[in-house]
Parts: structure tokens; sequence; C-alpha cells
């Protein structure tokens, strides 16, 4: 009988536990939204500290931010204000805390699934062969393109320009198809991607565009890869 009883004492002990941790997380919970004003599957991450404030320069895609929406863990969040930290390819919240200060939080990367802005599409990395965890997607269809943007923090040792600075947004091309990953940043290595029956109505397209690959405009560019695609498809070509 005693044997019993202690049993039933143990486990009302563990509902009463139980039942008082989760009011203890739903408190958290209620405590953490109301912080950053925002839903904790969101707010999955850190405070942000810069690197250095002594950089000339900045580290970021837009150095104001942009408001867009971010999809996380299959659940999306509009209109919020965002940042994307290039050099250490991070994207950051930002939200007023208790004190109406402005703070960047580091959102969980692992848990991004898609950033948009007005103007570009930032999805997670799925190739090996480009080494970052999001790109730029350019165009979504059978063939596909995306651009990897990174900054680089230099140090200059000597002269009037002694210090760290960042440099200027570095961006690399691809194309992938069937998996598969190429890389350009001409429009010779662009063309020869292509198989020769279509590379002259290409390269035709590139003139109508007027696309300098120098200076590559992002629309243009969507133009271009969706005349290839349509052009391949029409062929019934592979790369």
């Amino acid at each position: 009988m005693q044997k019993i009883l202690l049993l039933i004492f143990f486990i009302t002990g563990i509902i009463q536990t139980t039942a008082g941790q989760e009011r203890f997380i739903d408190s958290l919970r209620n405590e953490y939204d109301e912080l950053y004003g925002s839903d904790i599957i969101l707010n999955n991450g850190r405070k942000y500290f810069p690197t250095t404030t002594q950089a000339k320069g900045h580290p970021f895609y837009s150095q104001e931010g942009f408001i867009g929406s971010i999809t996380v863990n299959g659940k999306k969040f509009t209109d919020q204000n965002l940042k994307y930290e290039i050099n250490k390819q991070l994207f950051l919240l930002n939200y007023l805390d208790r004190n109406n200060q402005n703070c960047l939080l580091i959102l969980n990367n692992a848990f991004i699934d898609t950033v948009r802005t007005t103007d570009a599409v930032f999805i997670r990395n799925n190739y090996t062969e480009i080494r970052q965890p999001f790109v730029q997607q350019i165009y979504d269809g059978q063939l596909k393109c995306l651009v990897a943007i990174h900054k680089e923090l230099d140090f200059t040792s000597m002269g009037v320009n002694t210090g760290y600075s960042y440099s200027k947004a570095l961006k690399s091309y691809y194309l992938v198809f069937d998996g598969k990953v190429y890389q350009f940043s001409n429009k010779a290595s662009f063309l020869k991607i292509f198989p020769a029956l279509i590379k002259i109505p290409i390269r035709t397209r590139i003139s109508q565009l007027q696309l300098k690959f120098r200076s590559i405009d992002d629309k243009k560019l969507n133009e271009l890869v969706e005349f290839c695609d349509h052009a391949m498809a029409e062929k019934g070509s592979t790369l």
C-alpha cells in the first residue's frame, strides 16, 4: 500500500512540475513576443555586434536595410525591417528594445528559407559549388540563375588609408541546369555554357538587351536567362 501511495505522489509531482514548466515557457514566449513584437519562431537568434566600428564602408547589402518578407521554417513573416550582412552572411532583424533603442538580432540561418525585398529574392543555397549559405535568385525555371554576393573586410597597414575597410559588393554568377552548376563572369564564359545550336540567338539577345557583363543589370539578366531557358526547351537541348 505504501508503495502505491508513493507512486501516486510521484506521478502527481511530475504532472504538477510539467504543468509549471509549460506555464513558465508560455510566459517566456509572451514576454519575448512583447519585447521583440513578433513571433519567437522568427526571433530565434542573438544580438548582433559589428566586427569593428572603425572600418570604412559597411558590411551590408544595403546600409539602410529594407522592408521585406522572410519565411522561417515554412512560416512567412511580412513587413519586417531587415538587413543582410553580406560579409558574415547573416540576416538581421531590426527591432526596438525596452528602451526604444534600435537593435539588430541575428536570425538563425538554419531556419531561414526565403527573404524577399521589393527588388530581390534570396534563397537558401543548396549547391556545394557555391560556398555561402544564401544566394540571390535571378531566374527560376528549368534553367536557374543565381548570384552569390559578399564583401571582404580588408586591412591596409600603410599610408593615409591605414585601417580596416569593407570592399564593394563582390558578385559571382551561376547558371544551374539539371542540378549542375556553371559559373560565368563575362559574355564569353556565359556563351560557352550553351550548345552551339543556340549560341547565335543568345548572342543576338544579349545585343538587343544591351547587357553589359561588367555591370550586370538584374532585370536584363533575368530576361536573358528566360530567353535561354525557352530556346533550350524549343530546341530540346541540354547543357
